[in-house]
């Protein structure tokens, strides 16, 4: 590799100096969804989850809609055109997970030896002021709560309210995995990893008459309200808190994330030890739990006080 550089670099001083055309009039053809394909397989083989996968495909197919030129002439200057043809309609947190994507998807070509140098290690990220995002008011939760009018959504707005998990691992909780006595349920998140989360005694209740009243022996939770009886998607979950949130006069934006983020906070401000609530949240490091939670300043005063007084 090193020798295949010191070349590329003493051919490159060589030809600055001159205009080189080729006499081939083929058309260039790219090979860049090809090497998408086998990004995405890999990362499939390594156990990555199915929506940041359809993230990847999506991003993606945008870097080969762009280019007509062969994944191993892209330069870094490319790169940042490409990003700079996006920056107008989207917001800087997104491009930076572009540049992110960028680098996951050329460093995997240099890995695997497709590519000699790296032309995303270059692009930096923007700089972007930090803000911490608001939990639910308890009072927006209450009304949600009320607004909730068949079995099926009081039992699925309190497992989303009670266990902080992401909205993509409702559709995939099993009766199987469900342990009523201990409230408890085992569901499976990012990276296909299991881990076991706890709901509350309303969550409890409202599950049993719910799974006593399903017309359905699906393993499933949560399926749909009506026939055939499907389970429930994330899109499913948006649905039903959009008509809960039409049924109150909340002003704040209404979203499942949010609840996991409120839940985070709740916990930390009650006293709950932080690597218990990255544990349970299914966090890889506490600093992404810390970036969940806004703890509550009587509780950052009484802190200081006790171990400075």
């Amino acid at each position: 590799l090193q020798k295949q550089l010191h070349i590329k670099r003493e051919l490159d001083e060589i030809i600055y100096n001159y205009n080189i055309t080729s006499k081939s009039k083929e058309v260039t053809i790219s090979d860049i969804k090809e090497k998408i394909n086998l990004y995405i397989s890999c990362k499939q083989l390594e156990g990555k989850s199915k929506n940041p996968l359809r993230g990847y495909i999506y991003f993606l197919n945008k870097l080969d809609l762009f280019f007509n030129k062969p994944v191993s002439s892209i330069t870094t200057m490319d790169l940042r055109i490409f990003l700079k043809s996006l920056e107008s309609s989207r917001k800087q947190d997104t491009i930076n997970s572009y540049i992110t994507q960028l680098k996951g998807f050329f460093s995997w070509l240099q890995n695997e030896e497709i590519i000699i140098s790296n032309p995303a290690s270059k692009l930096n990220k923007i700089k972007t002021p930090k803000r911490l995002k608001k939990p639910y008011k308890a009072e927006s939760i209450e009304k949600l709560r009320n607004a909730c009018e068949n079995i099926r959504d009081k039992a699925l707005f309190e497992i989303l309210e009670s266990t902080a998990c992401r909205v993509g691992e409702i559709p995939s909780m099993l009766i199987s995995n469900l342990n009523l006595e201990e409230q408890s349920i085992t569901v499976i998140g990012k990276g296909n990893k299991e881990r076991c989360v706890y709901f509350s005694t309303k969550a409890k209740i409202y599950l049993e008459e719910y799974l006593n009243i399903r017309k359905s022996i699906n393993d499933v939770i949560f399926l749909s309200l009506n026939k055939p009886y499907k389970p429930l998607g994330t899109r499913g979950i948006n649905f039903m808190l959009e008509r809960l949130k039409k049924k109150t006069n909340i002003k704040e934006r209404i979203y499942p994330h949010k609840f996991r983020r409120t839940k985070a906070t709740n916990l930390l401000n009650s006293g709950m030890d932080l690597v218990a609530v990255q544990k349970l949240l299914g966090h890889e490091s506490p600093e992404t739990t810390e970036r969940y939670a806004i703890l509550n300043q009587e509780i950052v005063k009484y802190q200081y006080k006790r171990l400075t007084e």
